[in-house]
């Protein structure tokens, strides 16, 4: 397997997701700043140019909660997904990343990048993007609150989490109010297998990139 990453970008979920797993595959970087997304070649992988893309067999799958998914049916014994293995306990996970990336993750492009989304008033757009992030994060944040865990137990859910949140946080959203959700990185490094190993290899891509 081969994914196509880069640093800072929702892919370093998959990178978790298959260092937890112990899975063997590549790591191709796209510089998405050198605009490496748009090169031909890889949109002949990923029509619309958008990383995670995972190449199974020589075969692309796109959409993080897809390739997530599919790491954790290869890997149950990992613990990405729920250890209950009933339907009902797979559609809540998969439901966790469908908000993060239905949900959250245009409103954080919203904050971090409102150029992309507008010709117009672009602090307009961040600030009605920041109002949204305060619904969305604080229903996560009391979720998490009360169940412990996304889905009362540790999973790849969380870690979408942690990067959805930091992306913002770090695009100047308040975090402060969040406390549950500022907590999530250090138990994270705790407890969740191959995140810390997803961090090493965003700092050495970072690095290998020049950023």
């Amino acid at each position: 397997m081969t994914l196509y990453h880069f640093p800072g970008a929702c892919s370093g979920v998959a990178v978790c997701a298959l260092e937890a797993a112990g899975l063997d595959y590549e790591l191709k970087l796209i510089d998405i700043t050198a605009g490496q997304q748009s090169e031909p070649s890889y949109l002949a992988l990923s029509a619309l140019g958008k990383v995670p893309l995972l190449l199974i067999d020589g075969v692309p799958l796109s959409e993080n909660a897809a390739i997530l998914t599919y790491i954790a049916a290869l890997r149950p014994e990992a613990g990405l997904f729920p250890a209950d293995s009933a339907p009902r306990a797979r559609a809540e996970a998969v439901g966790g990343l469908s908000f993060c990336g239905g949900t959250l993750h245009p409103i954080i492009r919203g904050i971090a990048n409102p150029q992309r989304l507008t010709d117009g008033d672009i602090e307009g757009v961040r600030s009605r993007s920041k109002e949204l992030a305060k619904k969305s994060f604080g229903y996560a944040d009391r979720r998490l609150a009360e169940r412990g865990w996304w889905l009362g137990e540790r999973s790849i859910v969380d870690v979408y989490l942690y990067w959805a949140f930091g992306v913002a946080r770090n695009a100047g959203f308040d975090a402060s109010p969040f406390a549950a959700l500022v907590a999530l990185e250090d138990r994270l490094k705790a407890e969740m297998p191959g995140f810390a190993a997803m961090l090493d290899i965003n700092a050495r891509a970072r690095a290998e990139l020049g950023h």
